[in-house]
C-alpha cells in the first residue's frame, strides 16, 4: 500500500531547513545593531532589551497613534502572533492589517485492537488562510479571514479505508486587551468534501461533512528577568457532522445512521518568550508548553490545531487519547516597515498519538 505520511514530512521538514536558514540570515544581520540595551551572551552580535528599555519603549507606543500622518512607530514589541491563542492577533497600534499563513502537519494513530476500524492511521495536512483585522478601539481588535485544506488518511489496516478531505472554511475573531491581560475569542465553520476508498476493493464512495468551533482563551503576561512569561486558560468546543455513508465500508453497506459529536477540552500552559534587538527590528523567540484535557466526544480527530480553523475528521473507531502535552517553539519578527513575519514548530503527544505542526505566516499593517 502507498504510504501517504512521507509526502507531508518530507515538504514540512523542507520548509523548516528553509525558515531556519532565513533566521540564521536575519540573525547575522544584527551584529552590528545597537540600541543602547545589554549585549547578550547566549545570542553574539544581539542584545536584549532590559526591562528599563523595554518599558520605555512600551510606553512611547502606548501613545494613541496619529492617522493623520504617515508617521508609525519604530519598534513593535508586542507579539505579532500567538501561537496557541486564536492567530495572529496584535496589540501595537494600528488601524488594521492583511494576514496571511501556511501550514503543514502529519501525525500517526497507532492501533487499537485487531479490528480493522481501529487498526491505526498516518494523516497528513497542509493549507493556509488569508484574513485582515481592525483595531477599532486601543483595547479591542475584530477580524476575519476564510482557510482552504486538503488533508490525506492512510489507514494501516487492509479492512479499512483511505480517505481524503478537501476543507474551506471561514472564521472571526476578536481580542480585548490591557497591558497585563488579554481575553481572545474565536468561532468558525468549515466544510469537507471527503473520499474514501476501500483498500481491498478499491471501491469508492464520497459524502460531505460540516463542523463548527468556538475557542476562548484568558491570558495574562509578566516579566521574571528577561524573559517574558505569560500563562493562559483555553477552552474549545467543536462539533462535527457526518452522514451515514462516512462508515458503509466498515459495515457492508448496511444502513448507518449519521454521526454527530461535540468536542470539549481545555488547555492550560504558558509561553517563555526573550525580545532580541536585530538589525531589521525586533527578533522574539519563544517555547510554548501546554498541557491539554478532552471532556467530550473522543472520535473526533482534530489535526492543524494552530491554524485559523482547525480540520476535523474521524476514522473508524478510533479514539484519541483524553490527555495530550503540546510542546512548541518559534520566532517572531516585528519588522520596522510594519511588515511582521512568524514561524512555529510544535509536537503534540498522546497515548498512542504523535502529531507535528509547522506554521509561517505574515502579516501588513495600515
Amino acid at each position: 500500500m502507498k504510504r501517504f505520511r512521507n509526502a507531508p514530512r518530507s515538504r514540512a521538514i523542507l520548509q523548516t531547513l528553509l525558515a531556519l536558514a532565513t533566521l540564521v540570515a536575519l540573525a547575522s544581520l544584527g551584529r552590528d545593531a545597537s540600541f543602547g540595551a545589554e549585549t547578550s551572551p547566549q545570542f553574539p552580535g544581539c542584545s536584549l532589551l532590559s526591562n528599563e528599555l523595554r518599558d520605555a519603549l512600551s510606553l512611547e507606543l502606548s501613545l494613541e497613534p496619529d492617522y493623520s500622518s504617515n508617521s508609525s512607530p519604530t519598534i513593535d514589541l508586542d507579539p505579532i502572533y500567538r501561537g496557541a491563542n486564536l492567530s495572529a492577533l496584535v496589540v501595537a497600534p494600528y488601524r488594521g492589517r492583511f494576514v496571511g499563513n501556511g501550514f503543514g502537519a502529519w501525525a500517526t494513530q497507532e492501533g487499537q485492537g485487531n479490528s480493522p476500524d481501529v487498526g491505526g492511521f498516518d494523516v497528513g495536512s497542509y493549507g493556509g488562510s488569508l484574513g485582515q483585522d481592525w483595531r477599532l478601539t486601543d483595547y479591542l481588535i475584530w477580524g476575519y479571514g476564510v482557510q482552504g485544506a486538503r488533508t490525506k488518511l492512510d489507514a494501516k489496516h487492509s479492512g479499512s479505508y483511505d480517505e481524503s478531505l478537501n476543507t474551506v472554511a471561514g472564521f472571526a475573531r476578536m481580542s480585548v486587551f490591557d497591558a497585563l491581560w488579554r481575553v481572545d475569542l474565536a468561532y468558525g465553520i468549515g466544510r469537507s468534501y471527503a473520499r474514501q476508498t476501500q483498500i481491498a476493493t478499491g471501491l469508492i464512495d464520497k459524502y460531505r461533512s460540516t463542523e463548527w468551533f468556538f475557542e476562548s482563551e484568558f491570558g495574562a503576561k509578566f516579566d521574571k528577568g528577561y524573559t517574558r512569561i505569560e500563562p493562559r486558560l483555553n477552552f474549545r468546543a467543536l462539533s462535527l457532522v457526518e452522514p451515514g455513508a462516512a462508515e458503509l465500508f466498515l459495515t457492508d453497506r448496511e444502513f448507518v445512521k449519521d454521526f454527530s459529536g461535540t468536542s470539549y477540552q481545555t488547555k492550560i500552559g504558558s509561553r517563555f518568550s526573550w525580545e532580541i534587538d536585530v538589525l531589521l527590528g525586533i527578533a522574539k523567540p519563544y517555547l510554548d508548553v501546554d498541557w491539554i484535557h478532552e471532556f467530550g466526544n473522543r472520535s473526533i480527530y482534530t489535526i492543524g490545531d494552530d491554524a485559523a480553523v482547525p480540520i476535523a475528521y474521524r476514522q473508524g473507531s478510533h479514539k484519541m487519547g483524553r490527555d495530550r502535552i503540546d510542546v512548541g517553539a518559534g520566532v517572531d519578527f516585528a519588522l520596522r516597515d510594519q511588515f511582521d513575519v512568524y514561524l512555529k514548530y510544535d509536537v503534540k503527544l498522546a497515548k498512542e498519538y504523535s502529531g507535528h505542526f509547522f506554521f509561517a505566516g505574515f502579516n501588513k499593517k495600515y
